[in-house]
């Protein structure tokens, strides 16, 4: 019994507080289970301590999943009857977009005191490179690209962009270039998924070759990682 560790959600049914359960999907069924007796009775047994924690007024769970990720375990039927669920609708404005990343991306680098300032050019192309992946067609609505299965989301682009940033500084030279920038989104947009591969390489050489400034380096640079 020494060796047991409060989680987050008993600390949270013995304090009355909410706790956040991260990527509900990914979970064993086991877990999911547990938590629909936690969020119907309010209470869950412990066995090797013989004992059964209540939970304090106040104590509420929020979970979150990823719409486009259905995850390992998709969430039972049972479970999803005990949640509200609200959908945090993607970013559509690009400006908008632009000024969360590259905020957020500025608090990480100041947080962990690493990496260089990214320059805002670099910052517009990543993020118009997502929306026009996320929709499948270009700002200007006049070329059709294929959409990979990533979650090319705006938390995504943050680490990408933070990414890049860590890479200049640690092996470039000292300043954010298309180069580092194509290496942190070809980790991020290609994962598992081998169309993913295709739809990126097709990405390049329809709409980025076209292009002119960082676009041109950033096809350059994304052409010898997507060889194959």
């Amino acid at each position: 019994p020494e060796a047991l560790v409060p989680s987050p959600v008993l600390r949270a049914m013995r304090t009355g507080k909410f706790a956040r359960f991260e990527e509900v999907t990914r979970t064993s069924p086991e877990i999911q289970d547990a938590l629909i007796s936690i969020l119907s009775e309010k209470q869950v047994s412990i066995p090797e301590l013989g004992e059964v924690v209540s939970a304090q007024r106040g104590f509420n769970l929020i979970a979150t999943a990823n719409t486009r990720d259905r995850g390992v375990n998709e969430m039972s039927a049972a479970l999803k009857r005990r949640f509200n669920f609200v959908t945090v609708p993607v970013v559509e404005d690009l400006e908008q977009e632009i000024q969360i990343v590259t905020k957020r991306e500025a608090e990480l680098r100041n947080d962990y005191q690493v990496g260089v300032p990214p320059p805002e050019e670099l910052s517009r192309i990543l993020l118009t490179l997502f929306q026009e992946l996320r929709k499948g067609v270009t700002k200007d609505g006049k070329t059709k690209v294929r959409t990979p299965g990533a979650v090319l989301s705006t938390a995504e682009a943050i680490s990408v962009l933070f990414n890049s940033s860590i890479l200049a500084e640690q092996f470039g030279g000292g300043k954010v270039t298309p180069h580092e920038l194509a290496a942190s989104l070809v980790g991020a947009v290609v994962k598992e998924q081998e169309d993913d591969v295709k739809a990126l390489r097709e990405y390049m050489e329809t709409v980025a070759k076209g292009r002119t400034g960082a676009w041109k380096d950033l096809y350059t640079a994304s052409k010898k990682l997507l060889r194959g």
